[in-house]
């Protein structure tokens, strides 16, 4: 007997025991179920024939001792802010009680009547808020036998429930059957309840290892009368797993004609496999499979149920290289259904297989995968994953796993799964033989499951993996020598320079970079036995030559380039895996035809330098070579020296003559036709575009080739327009349409915006941004048929495709609070990649171009790289995909509407759904509001009543002054009927937040939180009231404690940037309070830097950030650090819907101006010298501070405390010193002046002593004033404020933390600050005081600042450091903390 067991057991025993009257209260609180108010409770009970002692109706009086008693025996229980429930492990006890007292009928009855389900208004579905609900409406059906209605149940609660629990009809009818399993009472129930009921106690008690004897006894009763085929599979399957095989196959000994056929022949070959039968389980799992995929019509299915995974060992065991292959395949088809009850021990299946087949990273998965305790997971994935691990390395397996399977045996034998005990037990025996197991014996266990596979060596699956290893068919022309002689040239002037390097073939099949091989060893032609008969020839031109100085010197004489004609391997230097091509050619004579009808002839190249060779880069990749013969002598000196003939057009037959008689020795471009006889061919004027990696960018060339088969390159539109050349043997000739030729590359050039924005360079273009080259090559991929792109061989980059929203497949569902997202990219009909994958990819790729390897470029379109950009910054990696908090949803609703293919399931459905619901909702102002709101408080009120309905917390950051307290108010009235509300606020503010109340929300009863009994003020807590607490008690263990035991309607924190550090006590209190609605208000949700608005969303809205460090690395780093905008405005994007900020100027036009004067203040030469000494006394003492890095911080500070003190007044410093403050005689002029024109005037400083030099001063000159700093008691504060306000004194010194927030301060037009914050944003919200609703006057600000000092550093940094919130909302830029580095700087500068 477990522990729930006996607890039951003695409130049975309590509940029997019970007086008769208290016996019916417990029997109708079982059949309401879930929580009710006492009073609700008292309606319904004095519905039913019972009365009190005196025969009366019961009252709240009478009826309290009672339910008070229930409580305190545990029989009923009552939650904090809840009214009781009857106890979950006695309700079915009292509810069956009921049917037997004859009362359920009318309990029901009553509960319909007076406690009614609420319907929704759109389509008059049951609405429910909690699941409570839903299992109280299913008990009522299920005891009256009504399972018609069950479904339409579980339909409305998924329809109209906010709720993030999963119910189905399954669970709840298990929770009502199995609470506790009464058989007497089980066998009455209706047949399709029992077998509903029998399926989900028995599957759920093999998984948990719990006891279910009585459910299985009664399962085999209904197998023994007229059970369905789903019976019989149910109990063959519970049978095998308890042992009782000889029994199992009696029942599957018989014929089926049933769709669950397939069903039945998976239980026959897991029967046939644990007995050893191992080619009888292969043959009948093989038909059932068959049947599988006849049945369903599918032809990748796999069997859903437990006896499927059997078929995966039965081929294991078999071994064969093509079973092996038949189990990986039917794991994938099983692990592709991501609904797959088994889904976990297939993917481990998978890796172990992978292993087995050769794959060593798959072994170290297997080895470093986790294995859960049954305890919390499916009790068959820790056995089978403990196998997998023995299989792969039996000595780690024999170290961890007796620890982890023991309980697991010891609760098979106890819960009666005697299978599952033999299999643990047999696999514990072999990893330990001393422990405490039986040995199986074989008519128990025919064939342990751990006998499948034998456990390897290390070095067994080495070897393994190397049998398992296919040479690869050698592509053709590939060399089998591991040394090669590559050449590499380098061109320049005409000239070239010839550098042979030797190549290595590495392990990966790919050649070295090479390094240079001597002339001399290359002059000796036996020495490199790797050389091919061509090398040697151009081997063969390497000449010696002796030096001024009598030394050796070897190089190649000029026509070695000629032998490397025709070459393999030849690159160029500068681009050494670009292949050149060297071709031979020939001079050209071209004819040309003039306007005139005159004839040119001249030859092409020039011949007049004598050369012997020439040499011409035809495109960026081919080189042709010319050797100029005497032949072609004759003919350039015939032409002339300024190689140009001209001819009358009459003389064009003796051209054509002439050309006939030469054209056998060089090449004719004529406009005339002629040359000896060649096949006609049409001409090719498509542009080629010649494409040459440079870098890491590209050289981009475009010219024609008439001969689409061969032949030589041209410029577009240049040349002559016949062309003859020789194609594979054979002349041929074409005429080319220079026209066309130019028009087709100026059109291919003009469709390419890349390639207009650079400059073309003879005739050449070099595109060096990566980027740049990717988007030409995607320009190029456009023109399609209308241009050909040519790449050196082995190079080539290639956009496979442009990809955008609509090729993206995403799959959404639940992961416990968060919501999963996985997907695929498809390429094409063969090739995806998985959203992991993409996401990868795209970390390594700044643009829109993502490398796929092997030069092959994905494109996205800029949608869609935005798209995948937001989802990495509101996500998180999790498992095979990404993650994002539940309230991100609206962001990525968006994104979900333009893929290609969605699947989601009902909660991300009903999220989305719940989220428009909020959008459309318009909140009414409470009618108990005694105030007249303005149209952007109104705006604000409902902002929040969305958000609270959406079920989402809220930060609202309007400017101070602007009425936040007033907002708070309005939603904390429109939800007080639900519950209690939590005000907490700094002391200063908590009178404020009392007063305000009472005047403008008199309905609301205030409590303020103070001495005396605090657990009874709370215990007390009703809907309507709203507790008041200032953070100093909030940071009270005690009292947090108290707090955090309340479940709030809303919780209210003002001022909040009093938690914005997360360690501190008042931070880790604020986390532990429990509300529905949670919002922050402050003015300055960011005052340092940006962690602190971490910590505040952590509070509103936990999770939505992520982690500290994920938030760092995402957001605070990137954009305090290096100024990241696209950080900044993903950030941005991320908190906008639940951070609002109103400024005065945006919305209060008849708000007064404000004006801030900078008074620069002249330290007196004492002072100066008195500040430089204590300048240089900090520099010399922190120089030769050896302390750790925070220490050193601390000690930096404290030394610009002190200058700073120095620079308000000397006496700060030094208390004796008699040295007059100018600081102090300054403040006094300005003073009076305000003085003699009636202003009034609020003066702060952060220094309480120095508030205290100013009161002397005060005091002196008999100036009324009133005073204010952190240890004013909070009433006299409040009394303070008052006075002021009403008249009683001209000035008021308020301490800057203590009264630089909540204090309504509008009698004041003048405000002075004695000495700058860091912070210039703590300063604004001081200045607010005055400049706020109410004022009806101008309101100038004065700052006094010491010049020369430390002081106008810190103004400096006022420019500099704006606030992170504004930043956020508005663009600006801002700065996090200053480094100790930057504070030292600040001191050493002077």
């Amino acid at each position: 007997m477990n522990d729930l067991d006996r607890l039951r057991d003695q409130l049975i025993g309590r509940y029997r025991e019970l007086p008769a009257i208290e016996r019916a209260i417990v029997r109708l609180f079982s059949v309401i179920y879930e929580s009710v108010a006492r009073t609700s409770f008292l309606e319904c009970f004095n519905q039913t024939a019972y009365r009190d002692e005196r025969n009366r109706l019961f009252n709240v009086s009478s009826l309290k001792p009672h339910i008070d008693r229930l409580v305190e025996a545990g029989i009923l229980l009552q939650e904090k802010g809840y009214g009781p429930r009857c106890h979950p492990l006695l309700v079915e006890i009292a509810t069956r009680d009921s049917i037997a007292e004859g009362e359920f009928e009318s309990f029901a009855a009553i509960i319909k009547r007076k406690l009614p389900q609420p319907r929704a208004r759109w389509d008059k579905a049951l609405s429910f808020d909690s699941p409570g609900q839903l299992i109280r409406e299913a008990r009522l059906s299920i005891y009256r036998r009504d399972l018609e209605s069950l479904e339409k149940l579980i339909e409305d609660y998924r329809k109209t429930s906010y709720s993030d629990d999963h119910l189905y009809l399954l669970d709840i009818i298990v929770l009502v059957c199995e609470n506790p399993f009464d058989l007497d009472w089980f066998r009455t129930q209706p047949k399709e309840l029992q077998a509903l009921a029998l399926t989900g106690i028995l599957v759920k008690s093999f998984g948990e290892l719990a006891n279910a004897e009585a459910a299985f006894s009664r399962l085999e009763e209904i197998c023994q009368e007229d059970p369905t085929t789903y019976e019989i599979c149910l109990w063959t399957e519970q049978a095998i797993e308890r042992g009782q095989f000889e029994k199992a196959g009696r029942y599957l000994d018989r014929s089926f004609s049933d769709p669950l056929q397939a069903e039945i022949g998976s239980l026959r070959g897991w029967l046939a496999f644990i007995k050893g039968e191992n080619a009888r389980a292969i043959e009948e799992y093989s038909v059932a499979l068959k049947t599988l995929k006849k049945t369903t019509g599918k032809q990748k299915i796999y069997f859903p149920s437990l006896s499927g995974l059997f078929f995966i060992f039965a081929l294991l065991k078999e071994g064969t290289p093509e079973r092996i292959a038949e189990a990986a395949e039917y794991t994938s088809w099983a692990i592709r259904n991501t609904e797959h009850p088994f889904g976990e021990i297939y993917s481990r299946l998978q890796k172990l297989i992978a292993a087995l087949q050769g794959d060593t990273r798959a072994k170290d998965a297997v080895i470093d995968g986790a294995i859960a305790p049954h305890e919390v997971s499916h009790c068959l994935e820790t056995l089978l994953c403990s196998m997998c691990l023995y299989w792969m390395d039996a000595h780690i397996a024999k170290k961890h796993l007796p620890r982890l399977l023991l309980p697991l045996y010891e609760d098979a034998k106890r819960s009666g799964y005697h299978w599952l005990a033999r299999e643990t037990g047999a696999l514990l025996f072999r990893l330990d033989k001393t422990l405490a197991v039986e040995v199986v014996e074989d008519r128990d266990l025919p064939s342990p499951l751990v006998d499948t596979i034998q456990p390897r060596e290390p070095w067994e699956l080495s070897l393994s993996a190397l049998a398992n290893l296919r040479a690869e068919t050698p592509s053709a022309g590939k060399s089998s020598a591991t040394l090669r002689l590559a050449w590499f040239i380098t061109l320049y002037s005409g000239d070239y320079l010839l550098q042979p390097k030797e190549q290595k073939l590495d392990a990966r099949g790919s050649w070295s970079r090479g390094r240079p091989v001597a002339l001399k060893r290359l002059r000796k032609a036996g020495e490199l036995d790797y050389l091919t008969p061509q090398d040697l020839k151009v081997c063969g031109h390497i000449e010696v030559e002796s030096g001024y100085y009598g030394q050796t010197e070897y190089r190649f004489d000029r026509r070695a380039i000629v032998d490397l004609v025709g070459h393999p391997l030849v690159f160029w230097e500068d681009s050494a895996g670009t292949r050149l091509e060297i071709v031979g050619g020939e001079p050209e004579l071209r004819i040309a035809k003039q306007k005139s009808g005159k004839l040119i002839l001249s030859l092409s190249p020039d011949l007049s330098d004598r050369e012997e060779f020439l040499l011409i880069k035809e495109t960026p990749t081919r080189l042709k070579v010319i050797e100029v013969k005497p032949e072609h002598r004759r003919i350039a000196d015939i032409i002339g020296k300024t190689n140009r003939l001209e001819v009358p057009e009459s003389a064009r037959e003796k051209v054509l003559t002439a050309i006939n008689a030469v054209s056998g020795l060089v090449t004719v471009h004529s406009d005339i036709g002629g040359g000896v006889a060649a096949r006609e061919v049409e001409a090719d004027s498509k542009p080629r575009v010649h494409l040459l990696p440079a870098g890491e960018g590209l050289k981009v060339s475009v010219l024609t080739r008439p001969f689409a088969g061969g032949g030589p390159y041209f410029r577009p539109g240049k040349g002559g327009e016949t062309v003859i050349a020789e194609i594979d043997g054979e002349r041929v000739q074409t005429k080319r349409d220079l026209a066309l030729e130019k028009s087709l590359a100026r059109t291919a050039i003009d469709a390419c915006p890349t390639l207009i924005s650079f400059e073309e360079e003879h005739g050449e273009w070099l595109i060096e941004n990566p980027e740049d080259c990717l988007e030409l090559l995607l320009e190029l991929r456009e023109l399609s048929d209308n241009v050909v792109l040519e790449w050196p061989e082995g190079e080539k980059w290639r956009v496979t495709r442009q990809a955008g929203l609509k090729d993206l497949h995403l799959k959404i569902q639940s992961q416990r609070d968060w919501f999963a997202v996985s997907g695929e990219l498809r390429l094409d009909e063969k090739s995806v990649l998985s959203m992991q994958e993409l996401m990868k990819l795209l970390e390594g790729s700044p643009g829109r171009f993502i490398a796929l390897g092997d030069g092959q470029f994905l494109a996205l379109t800029e949608a869609f790289r935005e798209r995948l950009a937001e989802l990495r910054s509101f996500s998180e990696k999790s498992g095979d995909g990404f993650r994002f908090h539940p309230l991100v949803s609206p962001v990525f609703a968006d994104l979900t509407e333009e893929v290609g293919e969605l699947k989601t399931d009902k909660r991300w459905r009903e999220n989305l759904q719940k989220f428009r619901e909020s959008q459309d909702f318009t909140p009414e102002l409470p009618s108990t509001l005694q105030a007249e709101l303005r149209d952007y408080q109104l705006d604000g009120f409902r902002w929040l009543a969305r958000l609270a309905r959406w079920g989402a917390g809220a930060c609202l950051a309007d400017d101070m002054g602007l009425g936040k307290t007033l907002q708070a108010l309005a939603v904390i009235l429109a939800r007080a009927p639900e519950g209690p509300t939590l005000a907490i606020a700094p002391t200063s503010v908590c009178l404020n937040w009392i007063a305000e109340a009472e005047r403008f929300a008199p309905t609301l009863n205030i409590v303020q939180l103070g001495t005396g009994d605090r657990q009874g003020v709370i215990d007390r807590l009703q809907p309507f009231d709203l507790l008041v607490c200032s953070y100093g008690l909030l940071q009270q263990e005690e009292v947090a404690t108290m707090l955090a035991g309340v479940e709030w309607r809303t919780i209210v924190l003002d001022e909040a940037q009093a938690i914005k550090n997360f360690s501190t006590k008042r931070s880790k209190a604020a986390m532990s309070l429990q509300g529905d609605f949670k919002m922050i208000a402050t003015g300055t949700p960011i005052e340092n830097h940006l962690g602190e608005l971490w910590n505040l969303f952590r509070f509103i809205n936990p999770g939505l950030l992520g982690s500290q460090e994920s938030f760092d690395r995402r957001f605070a780093t990137p954009i305090e650090k290096y100024n990241d905008r696209t950080a900044r405005e993903s950030l941005r994007k991320l908190v906008r819907p639940f951070l609002l900020r109103r400024t005065k100027n945006q919305v209060l036009a008849e708000l007064p101006p404000r004006t801030e004067i900078l008074v620069p203040i002249e330290l007196s030469v004492e002072e100066k010298a008195f500040y430089e000494a204590l300048r240089r006394q900090a520099v010399e003492r922190l120089s030769e501070s050896d302390s750790t890095a925070g220490a050193k911080h601390l000690q930096v500070l404290a030394e610009i405390m002190k200058l700073r003190r120095a620079c308000c007044h000397p006496k700060l410093v030094m208390p004796d010193m008699d040295l007059p403050g100018s600081k102090l005689t300054r403040f006094g002029e300005v003073l009076d002046e305000l003085l003699e024109n009636h202003h009034k005037a609020l003066v702060f400083s952060q220094f309480v002593d120095h508030l205290s030099i100013v009161r002397d001063y005060l005091d002196k000159r008999e100036i009324k004033y009133q005073y204010l700093d952190g240890s004013t008691p909070a009433s006299d504060r409040q009394k303070r404020v008052k006075a002021f306000q009403a008249g009683e004194g001209d000035v008021f010194l308020i301490s800057l933390k203590a009264g630089g927030t909540g204090l309504n301060l509008t009698a004041a037009d003048y405000v002075i600050h004695l000495d700058p914050w860091w912070n210039p944003a703590v300063e604004d919200q001081a200045s607010d005081r005055a400049h706020r609703i109410g004022q009806k006057r101008p309101v100038t600000i004065y700052r006094l600042v010491a010049k020369d000092s430390i002081e106008e550093k810190i103004v400096d940094l006022h420019h500099h450091k704006r606030d992170l919130a504004d930043s956020l909302l508005e663009g600006t830029d801002a700065s996090g903390k200053l480094s100790t580095e930057e504070l030292l700087q600040l001191i050493a500068e002077g």
